[in-house]
């Protein structure tokens, strides 16, 4: 049985922890087994995910034959899918309002009649560049304000007005224009990957087996199921059944790290509250049956 520690050998700067172990291909799948698929690009990278099964369903058929596991991503493709564009969407929820409402006065200091809506702003910063939207709305003489500038030319940024620019480049673009210097970008996106700002909905792991980035993300809310018939124990087993891109198992999580994926899974969804209107139901239903109990008693 190996053991695998660190991050890909860096263990004298984070530490020897760990993670993860190698089992014997003749074991049962186990809750915290780690599933890896090769592509058949031999450009792209390997997917992986982690089984959340329960150990009991699984050893006692309660599954339907059937695996449930969540994704396993690197940090690029959490921040890139996930945390970005939750940043970006929030900076223009913030922005837009206030920018419209300057354009707004702007544009009755120009002598015309007209107000600008926030749809009606963010269809604009989507199709043209701010030059043109000033030169269309401003008709003072004046340039634009320096803030307002900055603030639509940032709007555009986070809209995705340049088209060819992947999510973190488009995050760190607009973060430029915004002056922050690259040592805070750097300290937020640590600082998102550690699970910052309130009840995270993924858990950090520091390496997996076979896999060569720095850092991985399983992602709580992107769970999946697959028939137990279509992974297997080892890629040895995938390759000789001749579905090498096929699902196989990698390794398995160690107790204390498995455990606690399990108890923040549950702690994630245990949090779904209930609409209100059935709560309230719920309170009617509740005094109603106490009074007749009451009062037929």
């Amino acid at each position: 049985m190996t053991i695998g520690t660190g991050l890909n050998g860096l263990d004298s700067a984070v530490g020897s922890i760990d993670y993860w172990i190698e089992i014997d291909s003749e074991r049962l799948f186990a809750q915290g087994d780690i599933l890896r698929s090769v592509p058949s690009d031999t450009n792209a990278e390997p997917t992986f995910g982690l089984i959340i099964t329960a150990d009991c369903d699984i050893v006692q058929s309660k599954a339907a034959d059937r695996l449930t596991y969540v994704e396993v991503v690197t940090t690029r493709d959490y921040l890139e899918r996930v945390w970005i564009p939750d940043q970006l969407q929030k900076y223009v929820k913030k922005q837009a309002k206030g920018a419209a409402e300057e354009l707004t006065g702007l544009m009755r200091r120009s002598g015309l009649e007209l107000a600008m809506s926030v749809d009606q702003l963010l269809d604009w910063l989507r199709e043209r560049p701010v030059e043109s939207i000033d030169k269309a709305v401003n008709r003072t003489g004046k340039a634009l304000d320096a803030k307002l500038l900055k603030t639509l030319t940032a709007l555009r940024c986070a809209l995705g007005a340049d088209a060819n620019q992947k999510p973190l480049g488009q995050w760190r673009a607009l973060r430029d224009i915004l002056g922050e210097p690259v040592d805070r970008q750097s300290a937020d996106l640590a600082a998102a990957l550690a699970g910052g700002g309130g009840f995270p909905d993924f858990f950090l792991l520091p390496e997996l087996p076979r896999a060569s980035e720095f850092g991985y993300v399983a992602l709580l809310r992107f769970i999946r199921t697959v028939h137990a018939d279509g992974v297997f124990k080892s890629e040895v087993d995938a390759r000789i059944q001749g579905q090498p891109q096929a699902l196989h198992r990698v390794g398995r999580l160690t107790d204390g790290i498995r455990f606690a994926i399990t108890q923040k899974l549950a702690f994630l969804f245990s949090r779904i509250g209930l609409p209100s209107h059935y709560e309230d139901a719920c309170k009617s239903a509740a005094t109603l049956a106490a009074e007749s109990l009451v009062t037929g008693a």
